[in-house]
């Protein structure tokens, strides 16, 4: 029932001749959906010859018709909004909004009700404690709505559409004046409230809320923060000016009154829940401009800025600042006239103490962005979410006053020392949008840290995720945090080298920090079930004892979720399901050979360097041993649950009297799990468990609890902990369903071999090359944690632009003795490179036999593969040289393209990158940087923390 999905709806409009209604109904019949629309005003000629429109005389008083469809969802701008309001009176409700509830409750209609801003929430707020109504009905506040082809409002009538959002409309009434005189008049001494709300951002609002699953059932609809009349009159007399060449006067009418400080509700625009694209200058701009070309703005007058004699009650507003200048402190006694030159030396002294005094202040608001930055980032990472908004805020404005003073300052200096004054100011303001777009995510994580909170305690009665107003606030950190760093490249000030990079790179971190931060509230929805239960697979991968997939399967754990709900997580050895498949099926034949295995068990289900395979493999094989099935398959490995213990520290199991740390976890998950195992033994089951449930408590304690400086909470150590093993690929998912699926191939989460993104054969923009190594640790022990390896890759393009690769892959064993779990490394090594590549030479340590090397062929690449086995306390280098059928296309695409992938579960291991030209080309450029230009022989030193991507243009001597 989603607007923007492919289905194809049938809506049914209320009101659909207003200036609201009959835009949401162009908006819907331009998708392709059917619309049938109520109302008394006239219909737009465009909507009625649309052959998915349909005027439907329909009384909502009564039930609907039968032989009409059925309606998918109702749009109800009601007219029935009084001063006591509709929405007061829960007791009695008018006819038809009883009569739309009803059809709400049956539930298969999704009514939405929009009423003006003004209106009360009393009813929604009672009505949405109804189970039945939760998700049918809906509630949205719209402010004051204008735009192109709006109606004219003037003095309780129109020219055309009257209706509830027009005659209640304080915006569309002062424009209607623009349009038809040359004045603008004022009630109430223009302190009344405008929303201004312009109508491409009110139709985008309302398709987002119905297109999604939004758990709100009460939304406001608002271009930015409302604004006294008296303000927005101002920002009317200068559109006219601009657009209309109109000089317009601004006049109080009615009666005196006495001014008083009132207190307006605050709708802040990151809690709307969608973006609003139009401010008001704008939007007044496009509305102007669209009656100038309509024809239809009375001519200029001349306008008298005195109070009229036709209206005895107007006056005009500089006059009525006087009336009102009793509201203002008292003048000081007058000074005694002294004598010019007297006069002209005081000013001069006054002036220069004034700019002191200024310039001190400047530096003082500058000092102050500085410490509440850094006072907000300390109570942010010590999950003081609250005062951590306001001194992000409270620095935001600081800097922001620093650099409108500075702006003013500097004036002088503008044609002396530009790019100084200019790198100044650059600074100011971003430092000032750094400040604000940490109070974004600051107010983001506070937000997403209750959603979190909400799903992992079974206990809490909030079944509400609000993830969309995290997500928007998520997007403004991320924007203006990218903005505040591309002020900062801009500004060259030498004298703040340090300072500006210390300042770089702490908004690079906020900027990376809230790109994953969105991603996992983008993640979230789907992954929790919001409707219905969700199972998911977790293989935990020992990558001490290393596999194509990351890790050696030891042990599996099982994550239930329902309706939003975490239910559940159990882990298991993986040996006590293997043990109950029943099917014959033979596993790879290099694990028969070196560990005497038959049968292709859920443990060995990771065979493959591509993670997609393994997945679907890893399922049907649970499936086969247990009978159940399960939503997606999510690996990790002790890297990462190494990294998260590093940030929520130690934890403490009674029942072992041990405490594990990121320092000791692989050495006390190999004590309690291998030593004095038997079979049948469950101590590697009971321990994992055990570590498993007691690391999740305390994650989930520590989340939830009150965070203080000396108990802080671990939100942003997780993120990043998270954030480095989705790009360092030890924390991999593959998932069923299609948003979940779609998200993560993506961000390339799902880990393919070769990524979705590169194409190892397509050459059309440049010559492209690929290298994957997959190892796979055959030797039952551990020996990968006492291993160290070095990769070297050197390219040669010959005379005639043809490429030779030369692969070194350098191993050392430190293992000290051939006892578990160290021991001697017995890798089978396979080497993805492009397709129909053509080994020609290969030195195993001593050995340089060709046909030890298998060749073969997968997913269009050339696999080569071959064991390699590193004693203890030894080095082993083995080298493959061959040569890929392809040439660099100077004519065409003069460039050469590397992709290395890294194998999930090794860390940084070293990578060293040469590339030889012959003598006719040199270096244009490495990916995008101009700092190897005109060199022949170039060495890139780097390591496989993650891929690596390298692109070399090339061009001719």
């Amino acid at each position: 029932m989603e607007p923007s999905a492919q289905k194809k709806l049938n809506l049914l409009i209320n009101d659909a001749g207003s200036y609201l209604g009959s835009n949401l109904s162009r908006h819907f019949l331009s998708q392709g959906h059917t619309v049938y629309g109520i109302g008394t005003n006239g219909l737009p000629g465009d909507i009625l010859s649309n052959p998915n429109f349909t005027f439907a005389e329909i009384d909502l008083t009564q039930p609907i018709p039968q032989h009409l469809p059925k309606f998918d969802i109702i749009l109800n701008l009601t007219s029935e909004i009084t001063s006591t309001g509709t929405f007061n009176q829960t007791a009695s409700l008018p006819t038809q909004t009883a009569n739309l509830i009803n059809i709400a409750k049956a539930g298969t209609t999704k009514v939405f009700f929009l009423a003006p801003i003004y209106a009360s929430t009393q009813l929604f707020e009672h009505m949405s404690q109804d189970q039945q109504l939760k998700s049918n009905l809906k509630l949205f506040l719209v402010g004051d709505v204008y735009g192109p082809g709006m109606p004219l409002v003037d003095g309780g009538t129109t020219h055309k559409h009257l209706d509830y959002f027009s005659s209640g409309n304080k915006l569309a009434a002062l424009i209607a004046q623009v349009i038809t005189t040359d004045k603008v008049i004022l009630e109430k001494e223009g302190s009344e409230m405008v929303y201004p709300t312009y109508i491409n951002d009110a139709i985008q609002a309302v398709e987002k809320f119905l297109a999604t699953k939004d758990h709100k059932n009460i939304r406001f609809i608002i271009s930015q923060p409302p604004s006294r009349t008296l303000s927005v009159a101002y920002e009317i007399q200068n559109s006219a000016r601009n657009v209309l060449s109109k000089e317009l006067g601004l006049f109080f009418a009615g009666p005196k009154q006495e001014i008083k400080e009132t207190t307006e509700p605050i709708i802040r625009i990151t809690d709307l829940g969608f973006s609003p694209k139009v401010d008001l200058n704008e939007g007044l701009r496009e509305t102007l401009e669209s009656f100038k070309e309509r024809d239809i703005v009375a001519s200029q007058q001349k306008t008298h800025y005195v109070v009229e004699e036709k209206r005895p009650e107007a006056l005009a507003v500089e006059e009525r600042r006087e009336q009102l200048s009793h509201l203002r402190p008292k003048k000081l006694p007058t000074v005694p006239k002294l004598s010019r030159k007297f006069n002209l030396k005081k000013l001069l002294i006054l002036f220069l103490i004034i700019l002191l005094l200024i310039v001190a202040k400047t530096g003082l608001d500058a000092f102050l962005g500085v410490r509440n930055a850094t006072l907000a980032k300390d109570l942010l990472m010590a999950g003081d979410f609250t005062n951590a908004q306001k001194k992000a805020q409270s620095s935001s404005n600081s800097f922001k006053a620093a650099y409108n003073k500075t702006t003013v300052l500097t004036l002088p200096l503008k044609f002396v020392l530009r790019d100084q004054r200019n790198s100044l100011n650059e600074i100011l303001l971003a430092s000032s949008k750094g400040a604000q777009a940490l109070t974004f995510f600051v107010e983001a994580t506070q937000i997403y840290t209750q959603d979190i909170k909400s799903i992992i305690d079974r206990n809490s009665n909030n079944n509400n995720l609000d993830l969309e107003t995290p997500t928007a606030a998520y997007q403004n950190a991320y924007m203006l945090s990218a903005e505040a760093g591309e002020l900062i490249n801009n500004a060259n000030f030498m004298q703040f080298a340090g300072k500006l990079k210390t300042a770089k790179e702490s908004l690079i971190t906020l900027n990376q920090l809230s790109e994953s931060a969105l991603e996992l509230v983008n993640f979230t929805g789907d992954l929790v079930g919001r409707e219905g239960k969700k199972t998911y697979l977790v293989l935990l991968q020992n990558n001490t004892e290393l596999r194509p997939g990351g890790g050696f399967i030891g042990n599996y754990a099982v994550i239930e979720f329902e309706n939003g709900k975490f239910q559940n997580v159990s882990v298991d050895d993986i040996y006590n399901i293997d043990g109950q498949l029943k099917e014959k099926i033979d596993p790879p034949p290099q694990i028969t050979e070196k560990l005497g295995t038959k049968q292709l068990f859920l443990r060995d289900s990771n065979w493959s360097a591509d993670f997609l395979l393994n997945s679907a493999t890893a399922r049907d094989l649970y499936k086969k041993e247990t009978g159940k099935d399960v939503n997606g398959v999510i690996a990790l490995d002790l890297t990462y649950i190494q990294s998260l213990l590093d940030k929520i520290g130690p934890i403490k199991l009674p029942d072992y009297n041990e405490t594990i740390t990121a320092q000791n976890l692989f050495e006390r998950g190999e004590y309690h799990s291998e030593v004095g195992f038997f079979p049948g033994s469950t101590q590697k089951k009971d321990f994992f468990a055990t570590l498993t449930n007691n690391l999740f408590q305390s994650m989930t304690t520590k989340m939830m609890a009150n965070a203080t400086s000396q108990n802080p909470a671990p939100w942003t150590g997780i993120i990043q902990a998270t954030k480095d093993a989705l790009s360092q690929r030890h924390l991999m998912f593959a998932f069923d369903d299609p948003n979940l699926a779609s998200f993560v191939k993506t961000k390339g989460w799902d880990h393919p071999l070769p990524p979705t993104f590169y194409n190892p054969g397509d050459d059309s923009k440049g010559t492209r090359d690929f290298l994957a190594l997959s190892e796979a640790n055959l030797g039952a022990n551990k020996a990968n944690r006492h291993l160290e390896r070095s990769v070297s890759y050197e390219m040669t393009i010959g005379r005639d632009a043809d490429l030779v690769a030369k692969l070194s892959i350098t191993y050392k064993n430190n293992s000290q003795a051939d006892t578990w779990p160290a021991g001697k490394y017995v890798n089978y090594l396979r080497v993805y490179v492009p397709f129909a590549a053509s080994l020609f030479e290969v030195k195993n340590g001593d050995d340089s036999n060709l046909k030890n090397v298998e060749v073969t062929t997968q997913n269009n690449l050339t696999v080569l593969a071959t064991y390699v086995e590193v004693p203890i306390k030894s080095t082993k280098t083995i080298t493959l040289t061959y040569r890929i059928p392809k040439n660099i296309k100077l004519e065409q695409a003069p460039s050469y393209n590397l992709y290395v992938q890294k194998q999930p579960g090794t860390e940084k291991d070293p990578f060293i990158f040469h590339l030889n030209l012959p003598g006719y080309l040199v270096v244009k450029s490495i990916n995008g940087s101009n700092d190897s230009q005109n060199k022949q022989n170039i060495e890139i030193d780097t390591n496989l923390a993650a891929d690596r991507q390298f692109e070399i243009g090339v061009g001719k001597n």
